[in-house]
């Protein structure tokens, strides 16, 4: 989602949609009309109807092969355009369903490559959480950075180790987080607990599939 624009997203999964079913309708269409020509080429000489079967009937898989390479050669146009579209839409489908997972896990594509990057931190035992309250936020230019209403807050910090201990944090008298740093191996850190997988990390832009799915749609 990313990289076409929230304002765009919809019309994007429309023309994955619609661009999927074309293609595989001109697949469909293209397979057709060359199985049509190959049933009279191999059939055309019987009078009876009760005798007629269909082309590849009885043939091996070498068989088979040849009269579809026979029919594309006959019908090149037909044959080149149908195969375009037998290998094209799979990556409409693909794509189509990549983006409906994005929508699902309430990601883009840029922050899903930072999501594996704090996969790969958490299997090495390099992320720690800290749960407590956050440090009073400072002003806000509503220019730069205009108020946005959103239904999830969250209070979590988390924090990327280089050697694997546990961040030192000072607290003031209301609780909040004022210093952060390296613990020393003496120092009581209980604040910050290991994570052990990205369960444990609140995505605030998740609302759930079907909220997700509205949110595209509100933005038309």
């Amino acid at each position: 989602m990313n990289c076409v624009g929230k304002n765009n997203i919809l019309h994007f999964l429309c023309m994955l949609l619609s661009l999927g079913f074309v293609l595989t309708y001109g697949a469909y269409l293209a397979y057709s009309l060359l199985s049509r020509d190959l049933q009279k080429s191999a059939n055309g000489h019987l009078n009876s109807a009760a005798e007629k079967k269909h082309w590849s009937t009885g043939l091996t898989w070498s068989r088979y092969a040849s009269w579809w390479s026979w029919a594309l050669s006959r019908d090149y146009k037909t044959g080149g355009v149908g195969l375009l579209a037998l290998l094209t839409a799979p990556l409409a489908w693909t794509m189509l369903l990549y983006h409906l997972y994005l929508i699902w896990a309430g990601t883009t594509t840029n922050e899903s490559s930072k999501w594996s990057d704090w996969r790969e931190d958490i299997d090495h035992g390099l992320v720690y959480k800290y749960e407590g309250k956050r440090d009073a936020p400072g002003p806000v230019d509503q220019e730069t950075e205009p108020f946005v209403e959103w239904p999830i807050h969250s209070d979590q910090r988390l924090c990327r180790s280089e050697d694997g201990r546990a961040p030192r944090a000072t607290s003031n008298e209301n609780g909040e987080i004022s210093n952060l740093g390296r613990a020393e191996p003496d120092t009581e850190a209980s604040s910050w607990r290991p994570l052990y997988g990205l369960h444990e990390i609140e995505n605030l832009y998740d609302l759930g599939f079907w909220d997700n799915l509205m949110d595209v749609f509100r933005h038309v």
